[in-house]
């Protein structure tokens, strides 16, 4: 009977136990790192289709049955796999997804880990790059980096940054790094048809132990841009869907513009333009009183959406991403639209030995410009309307293009310059058309357990078509017409004109790789012989009609060309072409050397040979050598319980500039550096035809750049403390300058390799730590900061120094001993007294009326700033989120043209001017700081440094606020994320500048297009 009821009761319980495992429950549990909590993480039943991913707090609900398996996994990290048992609750910290856990830093054409690396580089994640509202990738980086000063060079959406990195180690070469997304090389110039949104990490190497390694390249450093990509792993898919909707503004500036009544009041003083015609009685009854500025300027609106699907396996992952952004101008006219496909996949073979990966991303951009900004015709920049425009002037004037040009013949002066810009607003059009078409490919197999044959081939195509018309009877076509001012409807000549430029660009890169790893006792060895070949060929068609018929003219289509006939060749279409072409070949060898995990070397070989140079000459060698000791690892730290890392590193080479040139990767292909060349000349002496001779220099070749790194990697408090400190000296040689030739063969000097060579010494410092880090609550500071010393030295001709003027008529000095571009003046002191006039200094220290050009001086001051970075806060609350970025750049000069124009005598009775000009010296007000108007010796003031301004600046660049929806909430919806977010760009600037924009990158402003404040509404969505 008792062995009855055992087997009855054992069977009771065995069916118990298998009923237990069969019912499903809820299992909770917390995903995190090193750093914290891990929002984002997918959490799945192995071998089903249940799935959930975890809140803002790394947190995860999910239903699951005993004896079934929790696949947990994230981008980044390594697999986590947890069975689930009678309990209900698992907590899981998940590593990195490289060798012994630790990160992971891309050093060139090679990955090692953070512990073994021995460069100097930064990395910003996709976390604060994405669903920012910058078309531009870069932008969004600014203050983000150490020692890389990033510029907005316009307002326009879309446009080129300026990035520099450890200061300008050139005077007239191009001063671009270089740009390798997902190993392709490419260049700055074709950023725009890129999606921020697809971005995982950007890298910046900025130590010659990285930067060697791509040779003749890497002089001005080397930015490595990582696109998103699905880790492999347990089957998954997500889906992400994010937007924006924003609203810009044009930012304030501090210039004090006079009202309409004040202006006629300054014009009637000076007795010229209306103001002069006008009693005090009218003036004070004078209705119209325009703001130029907000005419031409407006509110834009930015929208972007972005669909992304990740697909996972063990063998094979894909990304695949949508995206779609309209970005409108704050100046009429202007705008950007783009859109963007790409699909990155990888995988590898059943037995590992094989792995692959391929990108391919398609984009197509549609950009209309704002064209002749800064120094360009005033009836063609808008901008000029905007801030040159007389007040009292009303834009009823304005009635159509026939208006504008009698108002023009009918008014004093230029004064007609916004009633012209109407008409261009109306009677003009531009469009830019971008199509990117990349393929990037990562081919690997192991050979053996120590070598592995590697292959890239990636190619890019570029094509760029660029349309602008002035239509026929406008403004600008009657002024420039053959029968000025008569319309064609009205028997003139035909007029306006319509450009299309066609370009198509072809990129090709293919590189070979093998390497060898291996390990033995404490020892690691690591080497890599590499082939590497680079193809660009840039294909331009140029095409103009001159002469087009207003019945018929329907723009950007070629309807309404007048054709030439036998009266009048000014209907013949002016075209032109040129094809240019550069290759690059390369041989290099990189070697690394560890030992125990406390000392480490590396070092790279690279022969470059550039079809840019003759034969004898593009053939150069470039070299790194770098080594660390990461002083954590050793014996007589065990008890420094609070140090986690502590690396010192150092490094030395040299790196190259082909690009001798500034502009595009084409520059200074055509005419070539390196030979003598003759070019057609039209109308030269009797109206023949002629030939320009192009005097090249056979000796010419890159510039070298020798630079040596120290720095310092310091983590403590469990990493909650993390810091790096890099000094570094850079010097530049064989400056690409315009060395003295005798005037006899038709020139004054011939450009090519000098003595002279520039230096740039400095300083960069990362900090960031975590004030609270708990469960729900992290809170974050960050700063970095840099300083650079640029110095130049070796100059020979002309006594050491080469002064140059900008196309303002500011002059710049560059001399031995002092930094490139300086500000070359004599001082401003202020107005004398007696008689009104400027008062200036002279060489020797005395006050003059009259200096001349041999008391100007060089102020030590230029345009690049000595100091430069930026700091904020990243704070987490549950579900909530927010954070600030702040960037700074201090010491840094500029002329302000825009300042200069609201003081100029010569503007009165045609331009706006300032309202101080009411407090011009008079005899009766001699206590001013502004000259008399009729002052005898204003010409003196371009010289001089009295519009010469500090463009220092402390900006609130980024803040965002948003809140995370708990999961629990999402939990009977298709919903598996959703977060919104409120952010703003360029919130506020302290800064002594006065214009629109304390932002450039140029020597002087005027006229030039600011960038905006921008609000965004954000949502993100994961399902």
């Amino acid at each position: 009977m008792r062995s009855k009821f055992k087997w009855i009761f054992t069977l009771l319980v065995a069916f118990t136990m298998q009923f237990s495992f069969a019912q499903e429950k809820t299992v909770t549990g917390l995903v995190s790192d090193e750093l914290g909590p891990i929002a984002g993480a997918n959490v799945v039943v192995e071998g089903t289709t249940r799935g959930t991913t975890t809140d803002f707090d790394g947190k995860y609900t999910i239903k699951a049955k005993q004896g079934e398996v929790l696949v947990i996994s994230y981008t980044g990290k390594k697999v986590a796999k947890i069975s689930v048992t009678a309990a209900s609750t698992y907590n899981v910290s998940l590593k990195d997804d490289v060798v012994e856990g630790k990160d992971v830093v891309i050093q060139g054409y090679k990955t090692v880990t953070k512990k073994s690396s021995v460069i100097a580089s930064a990395v910003v994640d996709t976390k604060t790059i994405e669903n920012r509202p910058n078309p531009n990738v870069m932008n969004t980086l600014q203050g983000q980096l150490s020692g890389v000063n990033i510029t907005a060079s316009s307002g326009q959406p879309g446009a080129k940054s300026e990035v520099i990195i450890r200061g300008y180690g050139t005077i007239n070469g191009n001063t671009d790094p270089l740009y390798v997304i997902d190993g392709f090389p490419s260049n700055a110039d074709a950023f725009r048809s890129i999606n921020p949104n697809d971005v995982e990490t950007v890298t910046v190497l900025k130590d010659a132990s990285a930067t060697s390694q791509y040779g003749n390249r890497g002089t001005n450093g080397v930015i490595l841009i990582k696109t998103k990509r699905s880790a492999l792993g347990s089957a998954k898919s997500s889906f992400r869907y994010s937007s924006q909707y924003g609203v810009g503004y044009l930012q304030n500036p501090k210039y004090k513009y006079a009202n309409a009544k004040q202006l006629l009041k300054i014009e009637q003083n000076f007795g010229a333009g209306l103001g002069a015609t006008l009693t005090d009685a009218d003036i004070d009854a004078y209705d119209v009183d325009t703001d130029w500025v907000d005419y031409f300027f407006r509110p834009s609106n930015t929208q972007t959406h972005n669909l992304s699907f990740d697909n996972a396996s063990e063998k094979m992952s894909s990304f695949t991403s949508l995206g779609y952004t309209k970005q409108d101008g704050i100046l009429f006219t202007t705008g950007l639209q783009r859109f963007n496909l790409r699909n990155n996949i990888g995988g590898k073979s059943a037995n590992d030995k094989f792995t692959y990966q391929v990108s391919t991303s398609f984009g197509y951009s549609k950009n209309n410009e704002a064209t002749n900004l800064g120094t360009g015709a005033i009836n063609r920049n808008y901008i000029n309307g905007a801030f040159l425009g007389a007040p009292y002037v009303s834009p009823d004037v304005y009635t159509g293009s026939a208006s504008a040009f009698d108002f023009y013949n009918n008014t004093p002066g230029l004064l007609a310059t916004p009633i012209m810009l109407i008409d261009k607003l109306n009677t003009y059009e531009n469009l830019t058309e971008e199509t990117r078409i990349e393929v990037a490919t990562d081919f690997a197999y192991k050979l053996t357990d120590n070598f592995t044959l590697r292959t890239r081939l990636n190619g890019l195509y570029l094509s760029n078509r660029f349309f602008q018309a002035e239509f026929p009877n406008s403004f600008n076509a009657l002024l420039f017409s053959p029968t000025a001012g008569v319309s064609s409807l009205d028997g003139g000549a035909f007029n306006g004109f319509e450009d299309i430029n066609q370009r198509r660009e072809f990129v090709y890169n293919n590189l070979y790789q093998l390497d060898y790893s291996k390990k033995f006792n404490k020892h690691t060895i690591g080497a890599s012989l590499n082939f590497e070949y680079n193809y660009s060929k840039l294909n331009s068609n140029n095409f103009r009609q001159r002469g087009l018929d207003p019945i018929l003219f329907v723009p950007n289509t070629g309807a309404g060309y007048i054709s030439d006939n036998g009266t009048d060749d000014n209907y013949v279409p002016q075209i032109s072409a040129s094809s240019l072409r550069n290759d690059l070949v390369s041989y290099f060898g990189m070697f690394d050397y560890d030992y125990d995990s406390k000392y480490g070397i590396s070092a790279s070989f690279r022969r470059d040979g550039t079809s840019r140079f003759l034969e004898d000459y593009r053939w150069g060698n470039f070299w790194s050598v770098g080594g660390r000791w990461n002083i954590d690892e050793e014996a007589f730290m065990e008890n420094a319980t609070n140090v986690n890392v502590l690396k010192l590193r150092a490094s030395y080479g040299s790196t190259g500039n082909q690009r001798i040139a500034n502009g595009s990767i084409y520059a200074g292909i055509i005419p070539p550096p390196y030979v003598n060349s003759w070019t057609l000349a039209n109308n030269n002496y009797a109206g023949g035809q002629g030939y320009n001779l192009n005097l090249g220099r056979p000796e010419n070749q890159w510039e070298t750049t020798y630079q040596a790194n120290v720095g310092v990697d310091l983590e403590m408090y469990n990493s909650r403390l993390r810091t790096n400190i890099d000094v570094y000296n850079r010097i530049t040689k064989d400056l690409f300058i315009d060395n003295p030739i005798s005037a006899v063969v038709g020139s004054s000097g011939l450009r090519g390799n000098s003595d002279a060579n520039v230096t740039n010494k400095g300083v960069e410092l990362n900090v960031a730590y975590d004030i609270f880090k708990s469960d729900d609550f992290l809170f974050t500071l960050r700063a970095n900061g840099s300083y650079n010393k640029n110095t130049v030295d070796g100059l020979v001709s002309n006594g050491g120094k080469v002064i140059n003027q900008d196309g303002s008529g500011y002059s710049f000095i560059t001399q031995n001993g002092g930094s490139i571009y300086e500000a070359y003046v004599y001082p401003y002191i202020g107005v004398n007294p007696v008689n009104g006039n400027l008062l200036f200094e002279d060489i020797n220290g005395n006050a003059t009326e009259n200096p001349f050009a041999s008391d100007r001086r060089a102020t030590g001051k230029n345009f690049v700033p000595t100091y430069q970075g930026g700091f904020g806060f990243d704070l987490s609350y549950k579900g909530f989120f927010a954070s600030t970025t702040f960037t700074y750049v201090l010491d840094t000069w500029r002329f302000d043209s825009d300042e200069e124009s609201l003081f100029d005598v010569g503007n009165i009775g045609q331009f706006v001017v300032g309202s101080d000009m009411l407090d011009a010296w008079t005899p009766t007000n001699t206590d001013t700081d502004v000259p008399s108007l009729s002052a005898t010796n204003t010409g003196a003031t371009g010289n001089s440094d009295r519009f010469l301004r500090d463009a220092s600046y402390l900006r609130l660049r980024n803040a965002q606020i948003g809140y995370k929806v708990p999961s629990k909430l999402l939990e009977r919806t298709f919903i598996s994320d959703l977060s919104f977010t409120v952010q703003g760009e360029n919130l506020f600037t302290l800064t002594k500048w006065k214009g629109f924009d304390a932002e450039s990158n140029r020597l002087a402003d005027g006229s030039q297009y600011p960038t905006a404040k921008i609000f965004t509404f954000g949502v993100d969505i994961k399902f």
